[in-house]
């Protein structure tokens, strides 16, 4: 008797409901994957001969939805330091669903003033820029419902616009110039957290929806000032990437601290001094000035990992830490510096 078994798969070509075109926005293609939601359908075949005659049957038919993965993008789309006016300033980002299916997202924003600037520049609102222009208009940019942004078909991006502004008064020149961190946070409305964290039947088409790298969440920090008299300003941001490749803050994740420094005018000896938070230990090899990389000891480059924390405490006034050190020294005028370094989370 002789018997041949023969699979048959067959991916259905159902797709999820497609997402209608939401103002401000573009479509940067499928990520790559089948769609979720989609079914996959599996039937196996057996024929035999029997005497002589020849038989065949069928399987039971299994069947399984394509699970919905669940991960964002989020970006600023200008770099550097953002100058904000008592006028309405745009701060304008793109968010991208990089989702295998449609998601929504739940965006919020927050407001850290800087050294003695409470209050001197809020946040007004955070809208949907309909044509994409990176203008404000009252008008034609609609705020987020709840906060939420409407449903985005997998790969698709759309255009989003922070409105902040200076209290009156705010900048002039008298006054010490105000300085503040805008951060923004999406996530999916479906559920965020630790990558491959699971969501029975919340996916597209009822299937599971599972947390992807990013953590179904991403954030953006942002400088701002109402600084335009000559001198100098510094502003730092931060990003995190654990182990899994979530934005998760978690133990051994790591930190990158990034560090700008603009000046209008030309100065002397110009130093950039940073202590190594509590709780975090420097990542060696980590410290860079303007991309180049530098070396973690006191020789011939621009920095140095300062394990007294002499420099560190000197310059930001509070104790000595263990810290990092680098010596811009002669800067021209209407120039800019980046200093970045790392930490690790105990």
């Amino acid at each position: 008797m002789a018997i041949l078994l023969a699979g048959t798969g067959l991916q259905a070509l159902v797709s999820s409901p497609a997402s209608a075109q939401v103002s401000g926005s573009t479509s940067v293609g499928t990520p790559a994957g089948t769609a979720a939601g989609t079914p996959i359908i599996n039937t196996a075949g057996l024929r035999y001969d029997l005497g002589d005659a020849t038989r065949s049957t069928t399987s039971n038919t299994v069947t399984i939805v394509v699970a919905e993965r669940l991960d964002v993008a989020l970006t600023g789309d200008i770099g550097g330091a953002i100058v904000v006016t008592t006028a309405p300033t745009v701060v304008p980002l793109t968010l991208t669903n990089l989702d295998n299916g449609n998601e929504s997202f739940v965006l919020a924003v927050t407001l850290v003033a800087g050294t003695n600037s409470p209050g001197t520049i809020v946040v007004r609102t955070l809208v949907i820029d309909a044509d994409g222009d990176g203008l404000y208009d009252a008008t034609r940019d609609p705020a987020l419902v709840d906060g939420k942004t409407p449903s985005l078909s997998p790969g698709q991006s759309i255009k989003l616009l922070a409105i902040v502004a200076a209290a009156p008064g705010t900048g002039a020149p008298a006054a010490a110039p105000a300085t503040a961190t805008l951060t923004v946070t999406a996530r999916s409305t479906t559920g965020s957290g630790s990558a491959g964290t699971g969501y029975d039947g919340l996916g597209d088409g009822g299937g599971a929806a599972v947390v992807g790298p990013t953590g179904a969440s991403a954030s953006v920090s942002i400088p701002l000032t109402t600084a335009t008299a000559a001198g100098a300003s510094l502003f730092k941001s931060q990003s995190v990437r654990a182990a899994d490749g979530s934005q998760n803050a978690v133990r051994d994740s790591v930190i990158t601290y990034t560090l700008e420094a603009r000046f209008t005018d030309a100065v002397a000896g110009a130093r950039i001094a940073d202590p190594i938070p509590a709780g975090t230990v420097f990542v060696p090899g980590s410290l860079m000035l303007d991309g180049v990389p530098l070396s973690d000891a006191a020789d011939g480059d621009a920095g140095r990992f300062d394990a007294t924390g002499a420099q560190a405490g000197a310059q930001t006034g509070g104790p000595q830490a263990p810290g990092i050190a680098v010596a811009l020294g002669q800067v021209a005028a209407a120039s800019v510096h980046t200093v970045q370094f790392k930490a690790k989370i105990q």
